[in-house]
């Protein structure tokens, strides 16, 4: 959660300005560090909560805060982006607490406006795309929608190319509507319109519902974070505290990061926790 999202009209910020920041932009020449100011506006942001990714909010439109402006004492306005920091940090604190869930996960602040746009497709649709500039033409599938694009131009007047679309053999590119011919609905289409959905095997079955956010992540509770040993969650598989569990190999070397899942079809999470142990000669 950014600060943006815990501050409100009336509070009181104080410029830290990065170094860098300030030697690609001259806002904040006049806005030294240690400089006050009050909230008094914020930007409004439009957000497209997709069909795939889903982490808290369900696919939809939705209203939030967007860049903060601060009120200098001289009188001038200028924007806070990521040059502030709150004054009362006990408040702060306070605020970010009640934002959280029993899980710990941060429930951004925002309204639902509505559904999302219709499209001719959707994530994970088997499409056809003829390239206009080559006349080519190639089997795809639908990868991500850029919601934010659909009815932008560009220079020449022609749609921006808001799909992302990703060749058989590997790679994406964009494209544009017109160019793009539905050829089979997939998954992702099913799932939302309650249609059978159907997978060559259990990790593709695994990780769609893990995308359309049919997975919770547990913490562990040996340390209360979301952090794991290989051996850790070895056990909770085995007691049936999680089903499975993800790595991610860290920055800088810093070694595998362990995330554990727990789905909330229990029927598909028992498979899956014993394929895993299976995968390490455990048997259940």
């Amino acid at each position: 959660m950014t600060l943006t999202e815990l501050l409100q009209i009336g509070d009181e910020v104080v410029f830290k300005v990065d170094p860098e920041r300030r030697a690609w932009t001259d806002i904040y020449n006049d806005v030294p560090d240690g400089t006050k100011g009050i909230v008094c506006g914020f930007y409004d942001a439009v957000i497209y909560e997709s069909r795939v990714r889903v982490l808290v909010h369900q696919p939809g439109v939705y209203h939030r805060k967007g860049a903060v402006s601060v009120w200098l004492s001289d009188g001038r306005i200028v924007p806070g982006d990521w040059s502030i920091e709150m004054v009362d940090k006990d408040q702060e604190k306070r605020r970010d607490a009640a934002l959280r869930g029993a899980d710990g996960i941060l429930r951004t602040p925002q309204v639902r406006l509505g559904d999302l746009p219709e499209t001719k497709v959707w994530e994970q649709d088997k499409v056809r795309v003829r390239f206009p500039h080559d006349g080519s033409e190639h089997e795809m599938t639908i990868g991500r929608i850029d919601y934010h694009h659909m009815h932008q131009r560009r220079n020449d007047g022609s749609s921006w190319p808001f799909y992302d679309v990703r060749f058989m053999e590997g790679g994406s590119t964009s494209a544009e509507e017109s160019w793009i011919e539905l050829i089979e609905r997939g998954n992702v289409w099913k799932y939302y319109n309650n249609q059978p959905l159907v997978f060559t095997d259990l990790k593709e079955e695994a990780s769609f519902f893990h995308l359309v956010g049919q997975t919770e992540e547990v913490r562990n509770p040996k340390n209360n974070l979301y952090s794991w040993t290989e051996e850790e969650v070895l056990e909770a598989i085995m007691n049936g505290t999680v089903h499975g569990f993800s790595v991610d190999s860290g920055f800088f070397g810093s070694g595998p990061y362990i995330n554990a899942q727990r789905f909330k079809d229990e029927e598909l999470g028992k498979r899956v926790a014993k394929v895993t142990l299976e995968g390490f000669g455990i048997t259940a």
